[in-house]
């Protein structure tokens, strides 16, 4: 008689928080379903070029960093005599935003707009266009403020996957947990764009930048399935491991031990501003969003999203467009657009930021000028 109360209030209990565990994750599952995790796949649309000519979507604003960028770029594009057009788009129009993206495949977007409003913006566009991977490549150019001679680092992240906008509840009042989704197919997807991309650049050792010890789940799952995904690929690159403290030490003291970074969302952007800033400065850089159909390019600055800069940089522009070329197949227009971008800066012609005197117009007027006279000569 007396253990009866006592099994029926164990009963009881284990019901109770059955049921509570049932309410959560319906909560959960909901927010799934609203679309802030990706479940179906892209709706591609045929490559939107015409008579040769490619029609890219560029992001521009009404900011001084929109209007300024979206001139850099048509300037360079005309100026390079490569068969691209673009199509403003300006900041504000989402809808027709994502359309043109989606039917154009490509975009520019210059635009540097570090609200939360236009953060979960941009987080719904790679969301909903699948731009699984981040790319950034920063290097040392001599006098732009880089103390290590020699750094050149790939930067290969996630860009979307375990930062969902919503995936967040309160089981009672006063607390909020916020909950982080990761999927080894999305892993393995990202793991196997990464791996390619490394070889095709010809990296030769790629470190894997993780917590697996404070995250064993989540960080351990992605070691996990690059270990395993590189029995496929160790004849041309060997992997490290690396923890995330050892690796941030090594960056700030000794960047140039680094080839290639692989990282998870939770850890990339900001490894690409430590990258950045150890090289001179988000402003000398380009970044790139892309999935398995479309890719967004923006100068890392913007990526950053680093206002602390008034103007956009002419050098990350050049660096964008360089970037696009190369995707879009335009592999000479982007190797005469580089060197003179290099010229420009052997020659000593740096913006104020770099203590010079020069304003980015005055450096995008030169490399225009040089391409021009590139093609008088032909």
């Amino acid at each position: 008689m007396l253990s009866w109360p006592k099994v029926t209030q164990l009963m009881l209990a284990r019901i109770s928080v059955r049921h509570f565990a049932d309410e959560i994750n319906s909560s959960v599952r909901a927010a799934f379903v609203k679309g802030n995790a990706r479940i179906d796949p892209v709706n591609v649309l045929p490559k939107s070029k015409y008579g040769g000519i490619n029609t890219v979507s560029l992001v521009t604003g009404t900011t001084i960093i929109g209007q300024q960028g979206a001139q850099f770029v048509s300037s360079l594009l005309s100026s390079s005599r490569v068969p691209v057009e673009v199509q403003v788009i300006e900041a504000g129009q989402d809808d027709e935003y994502f359309h043109s993206v989606l039917r154009n495949r490509t975009a520019v977007h210059v635009d540097n707009q570090a609200d939360g409003e236009a953060k979960q913006k941009a987080l719904k566009i790679s969301n909903d266009l699948d731009l699984y991977v981040f790319k950034t490549r920063t290097r040392s150019f001599p006098g732009f403020k880089c103390r290590f001679p020699g750094v050149d680092i790939l930067l290969i992240g996630q860009n979307n996957m375990g930062i969902f906008n919503e995936l967040e509840y309160s089981p009672v009042e006063g607390v909020v947990e916020a909950l982080s989704v990761i999927s080894q197919k999305s892993n393995e997807k990202y793991l196997q764009h990464a791996f390619k991309a490394a070889v095709k650049s010809g990296r030769k050792r790629v470190t894997l930048i993780n917590k697996a010890k404070e995250w064993p789940i989540s960080d351990g799952s992605l070691v996990e399935a690059a270990q395993r995904m590189h029995c496929n690929y160790k004849d041309c690159i060997e992997l490290e491991l690396m923890e995330l403290e050892p690796a941030i030490s090594q960056l700030m003291t000794n960047p140039t031990y680094f080839d290639c970074l692989f990282a998870s969302d939770r850890y990339a952007t900001f490894l690409s501003a430590i990258c950045s800033g150890v090289c001179g400065g988000a402003n000398l850089f380009s970044a790139v969003e892309i999935g398995d159909h479309h890719a967004v390019f923006k100068p890392l600055q913007t990526k950053l999203s680093l206002t602390n800069y008034s103007d956009l940089s002419a050098y990350g522009i050049v660096s964008t467009i360089v970037d696009l070329f190369q995707h879009l197949g335009h592999e000479k227009c982007a190797a005469a657009l580089w060197c003179e971008m290099k010229r420009t800066m052997d020659e000593g012609i740096r913006t104020k930021e770099f203590g010079g005197q020069d304003t980015g117009e005055y450096v995008i007027c030169n490399i225009i000028n040089q391409l021009r006279c590139r093609a008088l000569d032909k």
